[in-house]
């Protein structure tokens, strides 16, 4: 049930049992879909300015960098995010902001 309920990107169930039900277990199923890692990330965004790849990896769940950062670089290629390029020039110190489209535009 858990791994269906993973492809079809729906949240997990959540099973009840003792003490709040001595003799049976109650099982909730949520028909809604898990938001993205892009909307996670849109979400952090649009109440912070900046985010790197460690806060990025936090919010969404992904545990490895490189998949992360492809996904950053995705979203930079899209227009979605603007890359803001560190002075240490470390990768560590890289963060990205929400692009604004009428910042774009008058550009």
């Amino acid at each position: 049930m858990r791994s269906e309920m993973e492809k079809q990107n729906l949240y997990p169930p959540i099973f009840f049992s003792y003490p709040l039900y001595e003799d049976s277990i109650k099982v909730a199923l949520f028909n809604e879909e898990q938001p993205t890692e892009w909307e996670k990330v849109k979400k952090y965004l649009e109440k912070n300015k900046y985010i790197d790849n460690k806060v990025a990896r936090d919010i969404s769940g992904i545990v490895h960098v490189h998949k992360m950062s492809r996904l950053l670089k995705k979203w930079t290629d899209k227009g979605l995010i603007i890359k803001i390029e560190a002075e240490s020039k470390n990768p560590r110190d890289t963060k990205y902001k929400l692009s604004n489209i009428d910042e774009m535009n008058n550009s």
